[in-house]
């Protein structure tokens, strides 16, 4: 049966002489039972130091970790019933692949026979079948990350901490990974909190995503809410792309917004928790999707294409607009497209039902 996470005014300063610096500001979160939840943001964001303090590798400045109900913040962290996946998989080369994964198992005491039964469980679980002799090092790398995988499941934990598993993999291979891991933790049921700094993979992976930044929580949301409907800025510029306009509030209505932008007055939704009033400064936020190209003469804005990349699906456009800012727009790819050469003039499309108003 897994369990639930809740963190309540979870603080880490770390203190280096006469200089401090807090890590995790004041951070709130609850997490269901069975939940895969990611944490994402840029290097220095809280991220890694709130995982470590929930496996209790650091001691929290303030707050709470609760598992379950039940406070294990000051727990040791053999107690807490949790499993960890490192970065570096943390194998130990000199043991076999089954002496790896049965290592938890003899700690507790498990026979040999006993063991041998679980492991082979796991390793069928992870996929990897007939390996239990070999040594770290004659595996790949995905065949190592899942040993690390197998290592942690076959405990039984019931909160399983990963901390960016994918990262040494290549590419290809992470795609791969980040599906099996989906697939695992959906049919074990467990409570799963992945961090990664990769978009794309929290993206894909995470029933919701917590975006942190300088140690606080931005937004926590599901992957789709999160990129279509961004809470800050800052989670605007930093999930996907985002093209960012600045404008002025000219007038107020219940959802929606005129803003003075390029002499002209736009009407744009904005969000009902944002305040303005009148005369503000606005951030009119446009994903590069919704973007389409045509006459210059026919758009609200125009520009100069300065690189087109064909990427298989879509092209990826570069287009500088008057004001010197440097514009990005997706467009569709089929074989009866228009493709605008560099150095042409074209006209920006814009739907405003695409735009949405942040304050700056």
């Amino acid at each position: 049966m897994s369990l639930s996470i809740s963190l309540t005014h979870l603080t880490k300063i770390f203190t280096k002489g006469k200089e401090s610096f807090k890590a995790v500001d004041d951070v709130h979160l609850d997490i269901d039972a069975g939940e895969l939840i990611t944490f994402l943001g840029p290097s220095g964001c809280g991220k890694t130091t709130i995982l470590r303090m929930i496996a209790g590798f650091e001691k929290p400045t303030e707050g709470q970790v609760l598992i379950g109900g039940r406070d294990i913040t000051h727990l040791a962290v053999n107690k807490r019933d949790i499993g960890f996946v490192f970065q570096n998989y943390a194998l130990f080369p000199h043991m076999s692949i089954f002496d790896n994964v049965a290592y938890g198992l003899k700690v507790r005491g498990l026979s040999r026979k006993e063991a041998e039964l679980k492991v082979k469980e796991v390793l069928n679980l992870v996929g990897l079948i007939g390996v239990d002799e070999r040594f770290p090092h004659q595996l790949s790398g995905g065949e190592q990350q899942r040993v690390a995988l197998a290592r942690v499941l076959v405990i039984d934990p019931r909160v399983l901490l990963m901390d960016e598993p994918l990262s040494n993999l290549d590419a290809k291979l992470r795609i791969y990974m980040r599906a099996e891991i989906r697939k695992i933790q959906k049919k074990l049921g467990i409570t799963c909190i992945h961090v990664t700094h990769d978009q794309k993979e929290a993206l894909t992976i995470a029933d919701r995503i917590v975006v942190l930044n300088k140690g606080k929580i931005e937004q926590v949301a599901a992957p789709f809410e999160l990129y279509a409907n961004p809470a800050t800025l800052f989670v605007a510029d930093f999930i996907g792309q985002a093209n960012i306009f600045k404008g002025q509030v000219e007038a107020l209505s219940e959802e929606k917004i005129d803003v003075f932008i390029y002499n002209r007055i736009v009407t744009v939704n904005y969000k009902s928790n944002c305040s303005f009033k009148i005369g503000d400064e606005v951030a009119l936020i446009v994903r590069p999707e919704a973007v389409s190209l045509g006459q210059s003469e026919k758009s609200m804005l125009s520009g100069q294409v300065l690189s087109s990349v064909f990427v298989g699906d879509r092209i990826e456009y570069n287009i500088e607009i008057k004001s010197g800012q440097l514009v990005h727009a997706f467009v569709p790819y089929s074989h009866d497209s228009t493709i605008f050469p560099e150095g042409s003039r074209v006209g920006l499309l814009i739907d405003p039902e695409d735009v949405l108003a942040l304050p700056l």
